[in-house]
């Protein structure tokens, strides 16, 4: 291939990818959330008013006939199945639509995976709040409800009993319009594997292992998950017959699961590299970096799976969480930078931004990656420069616009 179209995303890090590798990169993405990056990272751009898969598909069929390209590609779940139809109506190979409505839409991912040789879990679709009242009387309690397209943990709610039924699904599904999954709640710790595909054979790049805060919204990973080989094994065989089951061809994948005592149970699936900085803890940890796998691999280069020549080590990522407020006044940043192993530290606030109850991975304020020998190490590093990060809060709130 020598060139690709790439649709949506904020991040350079998958233009950059594709440049390195050698393929020319057209730009497909939203106007009002157009990059700053992409004057200096992209051969060309096209910016819509939105990107509903209409609007894409159009677009990519008049950039295609005057810029041709190789494939549509995106790391965002809300393109990755605008894209997938650009693909099967330009008859360029990729993934079907069919696997990317079925790993976005997440009550479809559970009828796919249940005649299919994954674990088992109890699932139902929900459009209504009587809908959702019925559940239990399958799963037994406590269940949970979230939307079926969501990202971040946004809209994820645990109903713990019967007592708080009403309450919870009243302010899960009367949230917000569409559709919603009730499904088994999974006890145990959680991971994700991070694989990548060629031709339907799936590659084994990590686990990460997950650390989850109020509302399972995941405040920390880390790389390598720090588990007996037998469970890497037994996770990675689990995602792998998920990935099967919905029809995943190629490129990268994220698969969540939880370790039950029953074995392991897939959450859910992605067909993109795992977010909050997985990729680079992985490239951190084995050398393997998802983003210029992909794009190699279209480049025509032999697949590179070799982490020999790559000195083991971990990587962890650790969240800052205040509590909430508005923000009085942010610091720290350069002394989590200096702390040893720290690779990269970062604020998401400012003095006046509001900050609300930890719902989503859009709520927290902050991020350090940091590295070390030994995955422990790794992970108190990563702890320790994030306590460097300061973000002092008011107990006052804006008032509502």
């Amino acid at each position: 291939m020598a060139a690709v179209l790439l649709v949506g995303g904020r991040h350079p890090a998958a233009a950059r990818a594709a440049r390195r590798a050698g393929l020319r990169v057209h730009y497909l993405g939203a106007r009002d959330e157009a990059p700053s990056w992409l004057e200096g990272e992209a051969d060309a751009v096209t910016l819509l008013d939105t990107l509903d898969v209409e609007s894409v598909t159009a677009a990519a069929g008049d950039i295609h006939v005057t810029q041709p390209f190789d494939v549509a590609i995106s790391m965002s779940d809300a393109c990755v199945e605008a894209v997938a139809v650009v693909n099967e109506r330009l008859g360029l190979i990729a993934n079907s639509p069919r696997t990317a409505r079925t790993v976005n839409d997440k009550a479809l991912m559970r009828e796919v995976l249940r005649d299919s040789g994954v674990a088992s879990v109890a699932a139902a679709r929900v459009t209504t709040e009587e809908q959702a009242k019925q559940f239990p009387a399958e799963a037994g309690y406590p269940f949970i409800l979230k939307p079926v397209d969501g990202s971040g943990s946004r809209g994820v709610t645990l109903v713990p009993d019967a007592e708080s039924l009403a309450d919870a699904v009243a302010h899960t599904v009367g949230s917000a319009s569409g559709t919603w999954i009730a499904e088994e709640y999974l006890r145990g710790p959680e991971f994700s594997v991070e694989t990548f595909s060629a031709g339907g054979e799936h590659h084994l790049l990590a686990v990460t292992e997950k650390f989850k805060g109020a509302n399972f919204v995941e405040v920390g990973h880390l790389v390598p998950a720090r588990i007996a080989s037998e469970t890497v094994r037994a996770l990675a065989d689990e995602a792998v017959a998920c990935l099967d089951a919905v029809g995943l061809l190629e490129g990268p994948a994220h698969t969540e699961l939880i370790l039950t005592d029953k074995g392991p149970r897939v959450v859910e699936t992605h067909a993109r590299p795992g977010g909050d900085g997985i990729v680079e803890l992985v490239r951190l940890a084995t050398g393997l970096d998802a983003q210029q796998l992909t794009f190699d691999w279209l480049a025509g280069r032999p697949l590179d799976l070799d982490v020999a020549r790559h000195e083991i080590r971990a990587a962890a990522t650790w969240f800052l969480t205040p509590h909430p407020g508005t923000v009085a006044d942010v610091g720290g940043l350069r002394e989590a930078l200096t702390e040893e192993g720290v690779t990269e530290a970062y604020l998401a606030v400012a003095p006046g931004d509001v900050i609300g109850e930890l719902r989503s991975s859009s709520d927290r304020a902050g991020a350090v990656i940091a590295a070390a020998d030994t995955p422990d190490a790794a992970l108190d590093r990563a702890r320790v420069a994030a306590g460097r990060l300061q973000v002092g809060v008011t107990s006052e709130t804006a008032p509502a616009s």
